[in-house]
């Protein structure tokens, strides 16, 4: 599957492995190989890469790199090929809801990872990948998105979702509460 168009988001956090893995030299070579020409990176609270990197990539790997802190992303999501971001609820219905493929990347730096355990449930439905940021270049190299299964957006599936997302945060509330 070619990858002409990738959107990162980090959504509103600050994410730095996730945007240092992916200008990395092994994640740039793995979205060359497979035909990225524009990389678009939504870096949140996360600096943003300088002005010489982006020339850099550019003329190392033909990706074009835009960047931004924030900004309204439907038009970047609907432009995407490949969505790959944070494990925020938000992010995570972002792509089913479109109808696109995504790369959820889990930020383990966090306390009560609440996100781990969204992305974990939504692979193992094989709705999306999930990796951390260090495995995200030999994910790219080697993940078949295509045998990704496509959410159907029925009222259903919603609930399904809301509900999953409900249990989790009680299981979160009651071990805070609990220390």
């Amino acid at each position: 599957m070619h990858l002409k168009t990738v959107y990162v988001t980090v959504g509103t956090t600050k994410f730095d492995a996730l945007i240092e893995a992916i200008t990395s030299e092994s994640v740039l070579k793995a979205l060359q190989s497979r035909e990225c020409r524009q990389l678009i990176l939504q870096h949140g609270n996360s600096l943003p890469k300088s002005v010489e990197e982006s020339r850099l990539i550019s003329q190392q790997y033909g990706i074009q790199l835009e960047q931004y802190t924030f900004r309204p992303n439907i038009e970047d999501i609907k432009a995407a090929d490949l969505i790959i971001g944070h494990a925020g609820a938000g992010t995570c219905m972002d792509i089913l809801t479109n109808g696109k493929v995504g790369l959820i990347v889990v930020n383990d730096e966090l306390m009560d990872n609440h996100q781990q355990e969204l992305a974990r449930q939504l692979a193992t439905e094989r709705y999306l990948y999930t990796c951390k940021p260090s495995q995200l270049a030999v994910q790219l190299e080697s993940l078949d998105f295509e045998s990704l299964r496509p959410y159907e957006s029925a009222d259903e599936n919603m609930l399904k979702f809301v509900k999953a997302l409900d249990e989790l945060m009680v299981q979160r509330w009651t071990h805070s509460a609990s220390k």
